[in-house]
């Protein structure tokens, strides 16, 4: 293999000339001559040791997806389609900046900690901050920098990245209500203490309230996990006397186990029950009837995260800073008019 040391001598240059090019140390290199060493470094197939460039730019290229095993292992949580393409647009988006992707999984602040020292990671973003005290003490704690997905507190200087949830609840409600619904359940997962499914199911009772309709007790499911928590929701349903004719789930996989659940049981949808998802992700889609849902707008959301945290690995003085971003409706085939 050529060493630097052969590619400076076959340019013309010294050693410092052509480390510089490898770094991307702007402003010492003309173009010309950053031209001719990379030509010659095609030409021999050169790949930069990206051990010594870490010494040398006292960079890892290390960005950390900080993923919680709280509820499930985080292997579970890619399971989720929403987790799966948000993990691959980062991967994607931040590849393109050449840097490196590295999931951890963690259940306290150490674990965090760490993953940070051990690999010097340059920054890490976290999804799903389910625990309140953990992503708090991360925030306060983080030895580089932190974007946080779907949670902010005003008295901790964080980055975050948050939606419309109270929004997407209201306007999935909203909707099936103009379509003169009036029995509407809510199917979601820790809605008590996660922030998200919590501000969902809040949206949800907005617009019931606003029809001046108060939510039945047993309609409100508080442990839908995944697609089977969703069929489990829909297999509670067909033993009620008196079931809603539309149920609002605080994720698109709930929502579709809810149909699926339905449809294996003799209840169509959305002739039998109307369901209405949250994300817009791909089963959305790939069901029959394709799924009315809740659009988070997944990439934009994984793009803003990532030019949040670019800035802060350039800006020591950038540690604070919150971007909600809207959500809208997806009109599909799971809902009927009554």
């Amino acid at each position: 293999m050529v060493t630097i040391k052969e590619i400076a001598a076959e340019a013309g240059v010294s050693r410092m000339t052509v480390s510089n090019v490898i770094n991307s140390v702007r402003g010492k290199v003309s173009p010309e001559t950053e031209k001719r060493i990379r030509e010659i470094m095609d030409k021999y197939h050169y790949v930069p040791s990206r051990a010594a460039r870490s010494l040398n730019t006292k960079s890892s290229h290390i960005i950390g997806i900080l993923l919680p095993i709280w509820n499930a292992p985080s292997s579970g949580l890619l399971l989720n389609p929403y987790a799966a393409f948000m993990v691959s647009y980062f991967e994607e988006l931040l590849q393109s900046r050449d840097y490196y992707v590295m999931l951890c999984s963690f259940s306290n602040v150490e674990d965090v900690l760490l993953f940070q020292r051990g690999w010097h990671a340059d920054g890490v973003i976290q999804m799903f901050p389910h625990d309140d005290a953990v992503t708090r003490e991360l925030a306060e704690r983080t030895e580089s920098p932190l974007v946080v997905l779907d949670r902010h507190f005003n008295d901790v200087p964080m980055l975050s990245v948050c939606i419309e949830d109270r929004k997407g609840g209201y306007i999935a409600a909203k909707h099936v209500l103009e379509e003169g619904h009036r029995d509407i359940g809510f199917a979601g997962s820790a809605i008590e203490t996660s922030c998200v499914v919590s501000e969902r199911y809040r949206g949800y009772l907005d617009a019931l309230e606003e029809y001046h309709i108060r939510p039945e007790p047993a309609w409100t499911f508080d442990h839908a996990y995944r697609l089977e928590g969703g069929v489990q929701v829909a297999n509670a349903l067909l033993g009620m006397k008196r079931r809603p004719t539309a149920i609002i789930a605080s994720e698109d996989l709930i929502a579709c186990g809810i149909m699926q659940g339905c449809q294996e049981n003799g209840l169509t949808v959305p002739g039998d029950i109307s369901v209405v998802g949250f994300d817009n992700s791909s089963p959305s889609t790939i069901v029959t009837p394709r799924l009315t849902t809740v659009n988070q707008f997944i990439r934009k959301k994984a793009e803003c995260a990532v030019e949040m945290l670019m800035r802060a690995m350039e800006d020591p003085d950038y540690r604070s800073d919150l971007k909600v971003m809207d959500v809208d409706l997806v009109k599909r085939g799971s809902v009927a008019r009554l």
